[in-house]
This record gives structure tokens, C-alpha cells and sequence, in this order.
């Protein structure tokens, strides 16, 4: 692919050159001679632009066409959808937990209610988990009872075992107010009912949100002591992505969610496919296969 912007760098060096040819040129040479060398360059400097210019044009048109071809994949995807994913896990009952700073895609609740799967509670991590207010980590080593000098992960890994056991139904009333009442997380759903699966919906786009390697390993950890399986997703585009720790710790992982390949991959995995699934470099397979009954196949 043709980079422009270096292209017209060194069109811009090529121009002080001249200038600073010109310069010293001037007392060698007679000025018509130099004239006609610098309207040979400028000439060679003109057609290189409408090259440049053509390809630009041409290089649009085709991001264009893909793009249009990929919407139009997507729309066959979520047509096709709720026939490979209907009644795949009918009575799941799982929680999701949004830890990085993305929201919910609703294509996702969409394909887990399509598949008998119902969502009983949902957890965010607010912004507050960064710990950066002294007066909060001071209440928090308070709450814990820990030393003074314990770390902003050391906290969060406290945290993390706290919350995953109010998603687990071990909820006391005045571990979750103290939570919610300092901004750390908000509870909705209903946390009493006993969960087959977790999802972790990380990936984030601002350095602050960046929290995986403290807090979402910490509600790995518990709940693959809980034996509840977890689930490891984020959106396709996302600057800081959760996926290389997800799978340190040996989760089945979908880097697509918000799109429909990712979402029939999560309800594939839930099912039992485990693996890593999506498109960045970090997934082993675009999707698991596809069951045949799906196809239509015997």
C-alpha cells in the first residue's frame, strides 16, 4: 500500500533541495541552465502528485467496496444467526460483568436469549476501581483490614474476590453497599441465582480502564475455584485488549463480540466448544464448527 504522506515528504525535501541548489548553483552556473533543470524536477514532481493522486483515488474506491461488502456480510451473519444458535442452551443461567470501558453489545444479549440462555445478573466496574483517591484506598485498607502499604492491585484483587462473591449469591448487605456506596461497581439482576457461566466483558480504550491483570484475573481465579466456567470477551476494535491475560488463565475467549461471528462463537463455547475464537492475533480460530444439525445436515 502506498504510504502518501511519506511520498509528499520527501516531494517537500526534494523542493528545500532545490532552493538550497539554487543557492549555491547561482554563482557556478548561468541562470538559464538552472532554469531549465529546476522546471525539469518540478515537471518529474508534477506527475508523481497525479500518480499519487489516482492511486489515493483508486485505494478509496476499493476501501469503499470492502467495507460495503463486509456490512453486507455482517447482515447475512445476524440473518443466519438465530439458526445456529436457537435453543443451544436452554435453563443457562449467566452473569456478565462488564470490567473494561465498553458497553454491552445488544447483538449479544440478542444471541444468548435466542439460544435459551438468560442473563439474571449484570455487573459494572466503574471508574472509581483505579483507586487513584488516597481517601478511598485508605478506607478500603480500613474495610480489609490490611497494612498500610498494600498495593492498588493488592486491593483490587480483594475487590475482585468481594464482588465475585455477591455474583456467586454469598452477598452480604454491607460488603455491597460499602461497594456501591464508594463508586466501585453497580449490581443489577438478581445475584441470588446460582450461575452455570460468567462473562467477562473487558477490552479498553483508555489506559485508566486497563485493570485485567489485578482485578479480572482475581474473579477468574475465584470463580474457577467455584467451578463456574467463564467466558472472556471484547470488541473487535479495542486500543488496550484483555485477551492475552483471558488466556493465561486458561479461558475460552471471543475477540468479535460486538459482531455476529463473535456472538454465535460465544454461545458455541458456553455449549461447550471451548477455544479462542475471532480475528485479531491472538484467536487460535475465527469461529468453532459449526454443528451439522445447524446446516442441515444428519
Amino acid at each position: 500500500m502506498i504510504d502518501l504522506k511519506y511520498h509528499i515528504t520527501s516531494i517537500v525535501a526534494v523542493f528545500l533541495a532545490l532552493g538550497l541548489g539554487i543557492l549555491i548553483g547561482s554563482s557556478i552556473v548561468g541562470d538559464n541552465l538552472i532554469v531549465d533543470q529546476q522546471q525539469k524536477i518540478i515537471d518529474r514532481l508534477e506527475e508523481q502528485f497525479y500518480v499519487l493522486r489516482d492511486r489515493d483515488k483508486k485505494l478509496e474506491a476499493d476501501n469503499e467496496y470492502k467495507d460495503t461488502i463486509i456490512k453486507n456480510y455482517e447482515n447475512y451473519s445476524q440473518t443466519v444467526l438465530p439458526l445456529l444458535v436457537a435453543g443451544r442452551l436452554p435453563g443457562y443461567k449467566a452473569a456478565v460483568i462488564v470490567t473494561g470501558d465498553s458497553e454491552v453489545p445488544a447483538g449479544m444479549a440478542s444471541a444468548l436469549s435466542t439460544a435459551g440462555a438468560e442473563v439474571v445478573s449484570k455487573t459494572v466496574v466503574l471508574a472509581n476501581m483505579n483507586l487513584d483517591s488516597a481517601e478511598l484506598r485508605e478506607s478500603l485498607i480500613d474495610f480489609y483490614g490490611l497494612e498500610e502499604e498494600a498495593s492498588r492491585d493488592t486491593l483490587r484483587q480483594y475487590l475482585a474476590v468481594s464482588v465475585a462473591a455477591v455474583i456467586n449469591g454469598q452477598e452480604d448487605p454491607s460488603l455491597i453497599s460499602f461497594l456501591e456506596q464508594n463508586d466501585l461497581v453497580k449490581f443489577s439482576g438478581d445475584n441470588s441465582i446460582p450461575v452455570n457461566g460468567v462473562i467477562l466483558l473487558g477490552g479498553a480504550n483508555n489506559l485508566n480502564s486497563y485493570l485485567v491483570e489485578s482485578f479480572d484475573q482475581g474473579l477468574i481465579t475465584y470463580f474457577n475455584n467455584q467451578g463456574i466456567r467463564v467466558f472472556g470477551v471484547e470488541q473487535s476494535q479495542v486500543a488496550h485488549s484483555y485477551i492475552p491475560v483471558y488466556q493465561k488463565n486458561n479461558i475460552s475467549t471471543v475477540d468479535n463480540i460486538d459482531l455476529s461471528p463473535g456472538q454465535i462463537s460465544l454461545v458455541l463455547a458456553m455449549e461447550g466448544e471451548a477455544g479462542d475464537y475471532g480475528m485479531k492475533a491472538t484467536a487460535k480460530k475465527f469461529m468453532p464448527s459449526l454443528p451439522l444439525s445447524s446446516l442441515g445436515g444428519r
